[in-house]
C-alpha cells in the first residue's frame, strides 16, 4: 500500500475537522463546500483534490469510523459478550454527536445500512448457525433481523437521553447470550 504524503494528510485532516466543526452545529443540507473551505483556510481548488463533493466527504469519514469499529470488533474477540458489547458501545458514545446528526441525515438510510452489514458479518462470526437452524430459523434473515434490531437500539440511544448505554447492552447481552458461540 502505498504511504500518503504528510502534506496530503494533514490537509484531509484539516478539511475533516472542519467539516466536523460546521457539521456539530449546521444541518448537512445546510453546509456547502464554500463554508468547508472557509472554515479551513483553504481554497475550493484544494478541497476538490480530495473530495468530489461534501457527499464524497462525509462518505469517507463514515467509512473510516466504520473501519475503526471493525478493528474494535477485532479487539474485542474472546474477551466476552458483555465487556466486549461495552466496548463497542463506548465507541457510539465517544463518537454520540457525530452519530446522531449522521442519522439525522435525509440519507442517513445508506450509513444505516452500511452499519447494518457491518454488523451482520459481525454476527455472523459470532452466531452459531446450527443452533439457529436447529430452531427452524433461517440463518441470514435471524442475523439481518438481528442487526436491524441492534440499529434501531442505537438510533434509540443516541435520539432519547432516557437510555444510558448500559440500558442497551442489558437488552442486547441476554438476546445474544443464548445463540453466542
Amino acid at each position: 500500500m502505498e504511504k500518503e504524503d504528510l502534506r496530503v494528510k494533514k490537509t484531509k485532516q484539516n478539511i475533516n475537522e472542519s467539516f466536523l466543526k460546521l457539521f456539530y452545529t449546521y444541518d448537512f443540507e445546510q453546509i456547502t463546500v464554500k463554508d468547508i473551505t472557509e472554515q479551513a483556510e483553504i481554497g475550493r481548488k484544494t478541497f476538490y483534490l480530495h473530495y468530489l463533493d461534501k457527499y464524497d466527504l462525509v462518505d469517507s469519514i463514515v467509512k473510516k469510523m466504520l473501519n475503526e469499529l471493525e478493528e474494535i470488533c477485532e479487539m474485542k474477540k474472546g474477551i466476552g459478550l458483555k465487556k466486549g458489547s461495552e466496548i463497542w458501545f463506548n465507541y457510539f458514545d465517544d463518537h454520540r454527536l457525530f452519530f446522531t446528526r449522521l442519522f439525522q441525515m435525509p440519507n442517513s438510510n445508506t450509513y444505516k445500512n452500511q452499519l447494518k452489514e457491518m454488523i451482520i458479518d459481525q454476527l455472523s462470526e459470532n452466531i452459531d448457525k446450527k443452533l439457529i437452524e436447529k430452531q427452524g430459523l433461517d440463518f441470514t434473515l435471524f442475523l439481518r433481523f438481528f442487526a436491524s434490531g441492534i440499529i434501531e437500539l442505537i438510533n434509540v440511544y443516541l435520539s432519547k437521553e432516557t437510555y444510558t448505554k448500559e440500558d442497551i447492552i442489558k437488552q442486547i447481552v441476554p438476546l445474544l447470550k443464548g445463540v453466542y458461540k
